[in-house]
């Protein structure tokens, strides 16, 4: 079965590094979410609305055992958007968080 959603939001982000992070700003976003459960795979991509991407981009795979969402990768915490969405399609994040 397949699973599309983009949505727009406005949230809070900043860039880290291991030396230093940027001020916090709150940004448009546009987020797309697709998952394939035939494939046990799907993948998001992130990325700031005013700028395309060029200041703010994230994009990352995720894994899954039927229904149950087992990995992640691309970013380090999955954003509670995200979350949200594989949870009110019913995937079980249980491994994840």
């Amino acid at each position: 079965m397949k699973y599309e959603k983009t949505i727009t939001y406005k949230t809070n982000v900043r860039t880290e590094t291991s030396f230093s992070a940027s001020p916090w700003e709150n940004v448009e976003m546009e987020l797309s979410v697709n998952v394939n459960t035939d494939d046990s795979y799907g993948w998001f991509e992130l990325y700031d609305v005013e700028n395309g991407g060029e200041q703010y981009y994230a994009e990352g795979g995720l894994w899954f055992d039927g229904k149950t969402l087992t990995d992640y990768d691309g970013i380090f915490e999955l954003p509670e958007k995200i979350i949200e969405i594989l949870e009110k399609w019913g995937f079980d994040l249980t491994e994840i968080h």
